[in-house]
C-alpha cells in the first residue's frame, strides 16, 4: 500500500511517548484469524515493511475496536518516524478511543511540527473527511490545535474547518470551545446552547456553557450546575463539578452528599469513594473518611499511596496513633518522605523528642529537598518541645549549609522571633521575600511581628495587605490583617476580619483574638462564648490561655 503522506521526520519526543507503555495481549475474545493477522503485522513491522504492518493494524483494530492494537500502529509508525502513518494511525486510535491522550499528544505535536496553522487546517479537514467517525475528532479539535498560541486564529480555523458538519451538535461544541478560548464568551455561550438544544442533557455541553458563566457571571456556576443535575439526576461528569464547585465554596458536607450519589451511579469507580474520603477528612468525620478510603482501596484506586496517606492522617484524627503509624508505614514512592516524617512526628509523641529525633536521623534522605525537609520536621519537634534556643541554633547552622533554602531561612525567622532576636527575624523575611517575592506567608509573618512586637504599624499593615493579596482566602492572613487594625485602634474593621477569619478556620489563636476584640468591642458574653468553645478544644494553647488570663472573663 502505496503511503497517503510523503513520510516526514518525527520530533524525536515522540518516540517517548508512544512506547510508554506495554501492549495488551490479546483478549481471548478476539477471533483467531485477527490474532494471526496481528503476527504478521509484527512480524512486517520487524521486517521494516510499515505499509503492510499499518494496513494490518488498521483493519485489525477497525474490526475488534481495540485501543492496543490502534495504539501498536501508533508505536510502528512513530518508530520509523513516518509523519503520515503517525498522523493515520493516532486519528484512528482516537476514533476508537476518543479518551486517548496518547492519541491527542501526537496528532498536536504532528500539525504543530507544521508550523503553520494553515497546513495543520489542510491536514485535519482530510482526516475529517475519511474519518468514520468524526464527531471524536470534532470533539478533540481544542486538544489537537492545543500547540498553536494564536487562539484567535485557531477560532477561525476551527469554524472553517466545523462548517460542513452544522448538523451534528460535537461541530458546535468544537466552536465554543475554540471561542471560549479566544475569549470570545458570547458566540461560545451561544455554541454551548446549540449543543444542547441539538442533544438535550449532553454533559460536555452543559460544562461548558458552565465554563463560559464563569468566565460571564461567576455567580450563577453553582446554580447552574444544581438545576443540570435535578434535571438529569443520572448525569455524572456535571455532578462531579457540583461536587468540586461546592467544596470550592466550603459547602463541605453538600459537596460530599454530591460524590456519595457518584459513588451509587458509579460502583466500583474508586475516585468518589476517594473524594468522599478526603471531604470526610477536612470536616474532621474520621470514621467516615477512614470508610471511604477503604473502599477506594477495594476498588483499586490508581494511586494507593496517596489513600495509605490520607488513612493515616484519619488514624490521627481518630487518636489511634500505632494504626497511622502502620498506614504511613506503607506508603511509598513520591509521598514516602512525607509519611516518614509524620511518624517521626508521631514517635515523638508517644516515646518523647529523644525517640523521635532518633527516628529522624535514620531515615535516609534521597534529595536535598529531603534533606531540609527533615531539618525542617526536626526544628518543629524542638519547638513543639519549647525548646527555642536550640531551635534556633540548629537552623542557623542548616542556614549556613543551605543559605539559598527560602524555607530554612523562614523557620529560622520564626525561632529568632521566638527568643527576642527581631533583627534576625526581620533580616531573614525580607530576604525570602527577595528569594521568593510571591511568598504571602512571609509578608505575613513579618507584617504580625511588626504589629505584635513594635510600634511599625503602618509598616506592618501594608506587609499583611500585601499578604492578603497573594492569598486573599487564607485564615491566617486575615487574622493578622484584623489583628493589625486592632493595634491600630480600627475595632469595627478587626472584628469583621477575625470573624471571617475565624468562619474560615475555627483556630485557637485567631479565637484568642476574636475574644479580644470582642471583649473591648463590649461585646464580652460572646468574647467568653469563643474563648470557652476554643478551650474545649484544646486546653493546653498558651495564646489563649493568656488572653483568658489577661481579661479574667
Amino acid at each position: 500500500m502505496a503511503a497517503r503522506f510523503p513520510y516526514r521526520i518525527l520530533p524525536a519526543g515522540l518516540l517517548a511517548l508512544a512506547i510508554a507503555g506495554p501492549v495488551r495481549a490479546a483478549e481471548p475474545e478476539v477471533p483467531t484469524e485477527a490474532i494471526y493477522e496481528f503476527l504478521k503485522a509484527e512480524l512486517a513491522t520487524q521486517r521494516g515493511d510499515l505499509d503492510q504492518a499499518l494496513a494490518l493494524y488498521a483493519r485489525i483494530a477497525r474490526e475488534t475496536r481495540d485501543p492496543a492494537v490502534a495504539r501498536r500502529a501508533v508505536e510502528a509508525a512513530v518508530r520509523a518516524r513516518a509523519y503520515g502513518p503517525a498522523l493515520d494511525a493516532a486519528a484512528l486510535l482516537l476514533e476508537i478511543d476518543p479518551d486517548s491522550s496518547l492519541a491527542r499528544e501526537i496528532i498536536a505535536s504532528l500539525l504543530a511540527n507544521e508550523g503553520d496553522l494553515l497546513k495543520a487546517q489542510g491536514t485535519l479537514e482530510a482526516l475529517l473527511r475519511k474519518s468514520p467517525d468524526r464527531a471524536a475528532l470534532l470533539m478533540q479539535l481544542s486538544h489537537l490545535f492545543s500547540k498553536f498560541t494564536d487562539k484567535a486564529a485557531v477560532l477561525e480555523a476551527t469554524t472553517s474547518l466545523t462548517a460542513p458538519y452544522l448538523s451534528v451538535p460535537e461541530a458546535h461544541y468544537a466552536r465554543g470551545v475554540a471561542a471560549l478560548l479566544a475569549g470570545r464568551f458570547e458566540p461560545a455561550g451561544a455554541e454551548a446552547k446549540r449543543s444542547l438544544e441539538m442533544r438535550p442533557g449532553w454533559e460536555a455541553a452543559a460544562i461548558l456553557q458552565a465554563q463560559v458563566l464563569r468566565k460571564t457571571a461567576p455567580q450563577e456556576v453553582l446554580a447552574y450546575y444544581q438545576g443540570f443535575v435535578a434535571s438529569h439526576p443520572d448525569s455524572k461528569d456535571v455532578r462531579s463539578q457540583l461536587g468540586r464547585e461546592l467544596a470550592s465554596e466550603r459547602k463541605l458536607a453538600e459537596a460530599r452528599e454530591q460524590f456519595r450519589a457518584l459513588e451509587k451511579l458509579s460502583p466500583g469507580d474508586p475516585q468518589p469513594s476517594y473524594a468522599v474520603g478526603l471531604l470526610s477528612l477536612q470536616m474532621e468525620d474520621y470514621a467516615d473518611a477512614t470508610a471511604a478510603f477503604k473502599r477506594a482501596l477495594d476498588q483499586q484506586y490508581r494511586d494507593p499511596s496517596a489513600v495509605y496517606l490520607a488513612l493515616g492522617q484519619a488514624a490521627e484524627g481518630r487518636k489511634d496513633l500505632d494504626e497511622a503509624i502502620a498506614w504511613y508505614g506503607k506508603v511509598e514512592a513520591n509521598d514516602w518522605m512525607r509519611a516518614q516524617l509524620k511518624v517521626a512526628m508521631l514517635v515523638t509523641r508517644q516515646q518523647g523528642l529523644a525517640a523521635g529525633r532518633m527516628y529522624l536521623q535514620k531515615i535516609e534522605p534521597r534529595t536535598e529537598e529531603d534533606k531540609i525537609q527533615i531539618i525542617q520536621v526536626d526544628a518543629q519537634l524542638l519547638r513543639d518541645a519549647k525548646s527555642w534556643k536550640e531551635t534556633y541554633d540548629m537552623l542557623t547552622a542548616a542556614v549556613k549549609e543551605y543559605p539559598d533554602s527560602y524555607e530554612l531561612l523562614y523557620d529560622r525567622a520564626m525561632a529568632a522571633e521566638r527568643i527576642d532576636k527581631l533583627d534576625v527575624a526581620e533580616v531573614d523575611l525580607r530576604r525570602v521575600i527577595k528569594m521568593k517575592p510571591d511568598y504571602a506567608h512571609a509578608y505575613n509573618a513579618l507584617g504580625y511581628t511588626l504589629a505584635e512586637k513594635t510600634n511599625r504599624l503602618a509598616e506592618a499593615r501594608t506587609l499583611i495587605e500585601q499578604a492578603v493579596k497573594l492569598a486573599p482566602d487564607d485564615p491566617f492572613i486575615l487574622d493578622s490583617l484584623g489583628w493589625v487594625h486592632y493595634r491600630q485602634g480600627n475595632i469595627e474593621e478587626a472584628l469583621k476580619l477575625l470573624q471571617s477569619a475565624y468562619t474560615q478556620r475555627a483556630d485557637p489563636e485567631i479565637a484568642a483574638h476574636l475574644g479580644e476584640v470582642l471583649w473591648k468591642a463590649g461585646q464580652r458574653d460572646e468574647a467568653r462564648k469563643v474563648w470557652r468553645t476554643a478551650l474545649a478544644e484544646n486546653p493546653e494553647h498558651e495564646t489563649l490561655l493568656a488572653v483568658i488570663q489577661k481579661f479574667k472573663p
